[in-house]
């Protein structure tokens, strides 16, 4: 019965007063506007407006999807796939809405749902990402590049924020304690600015898997430290696992070691679904957690 299947996953995800449509209508939505934009593109494919544009710099034409630069959209299967980002930043944005309206929302044992500042910062931060890869694969142009890259990081700031936010709930001012949640909200924020003005100059290829070990380093830590909260760990190894898998197609891909140019199946452009797929694992995860009371925390013990 596919209503009490969502009424276990809304238990299982503090889901509260949520409806199936909280994943329906952002798949949906996205995909009829895709559509929209694909007749649009169909129609137009042969025009070029980027050619006025400054051209994106680095690894951008060593993909392995042939470059088409007499045509409106340059790779084709690497622009559509991203997609995948903006359904889910959609969900993200969908799930924290539905959160911020649920007016038990103090009363609920899982900190993601009862500070949908976190979902909101990651959701905007997907749509930013997958709007931005999008444009960049779709033009090769550098401003676009530029977006890609700040997207990657900004969710990656998003997802950290939350992960201290986890291990310091509490900061002091003043000789006041005060929940962190704003704070680490905000520092993201002012962070995602600092990679957008600045720090995006530096090497990607050394900063992007520095910050995304020290996301899961981060995490190893909390499961270490905090001995009251219950979760479906294997959310998150699935997450890791499929983003090694993802990382290996994408460097697979650059080296032309898994390379056909004119199919529509692309290695790079699967990095993009796996990705997708890794955030949303991690994002479940982060939403299947619970805390444990004294009492409870004692029966588990002794278990």
């Amino acid at each position: 019965m596919p209503i009490l299947d969502f009424d276990k996953f809304k238990e299982d995800f503090s889901l509260h007063n949520h409806r199936p449509r909280v994943f329906s209508w952002p798949f949906f939505g996205t995909i009829i506007i895709a559509a929209g934009l694909f007749i649009l593109y169909k129609l137009n494919q042969y025009v070029d407006p980027w050619a006025s544009w400054r051209q994106a710099v680095g690894n951008a034409t060593n993909f392995c999807e042939m470059n088409r630069f007499d045509q409106l959209i340059v790779q084709p299967s690497n622009t559509w796939s991203n997609l995948g980002y903006i359904i889910v930043g959609l969900i993200f944005v969908s799930i924290a809405k539905n959160d911020l309206k649920y007016e038990h929302r103090a009363d609920v044992n899982n900190l993601l749902a009862k500070f949908p500042g976190f979902s909101y910062l990651i959701g905007f931060s997907a749509l930013y990402l997958g709007i931005g890869s999008f444009m960049y694969h779709a033009t090769l142009t550098f401003f676009f590049q530029k977006l890609d890259q700040t997207g990657m990081y900004f969710l990656l700031v998003a997802f950290l924020a939350y992960v201290l936010f986890k291990l310091f709930p509490q900061i002091k001012f003043r000789g006041k304690v005060y929940v962190s949640n704003k704070f680490f909200i905000w520092s993201a924020v002012i962070v995602q600015l600092l990679f957008f003005f600045f720090l995006w100059k530096l090497p990607i290829n050394i900063l992007f898997p520095t910050l995304t070990i020290s996301f899961f380093v981060a995490n190893f830590i909390l499961i270490a430290r905090i001995r009251n909260s219950v979760s479906i760990f294997s959310l998150l190894k699935a997450s890791g696992i499929t983003l090694l898998i993802a990382a290996s197609i994408w460097i697979l891909d650059i080296t032309n070691k898994l390379c056909s140019p004119t199919s529509v199946f692309q290695g790079h452009a699967l990095w993009h679904i796996l990705n997708t797929t890794s955030i949303f694992l991690a994002y479940l995860y982060y939403r299947s957690e619970t805390f444990l009371s004294e009492e409870e925390k004692e029966v588990a013990e002794t278990v």
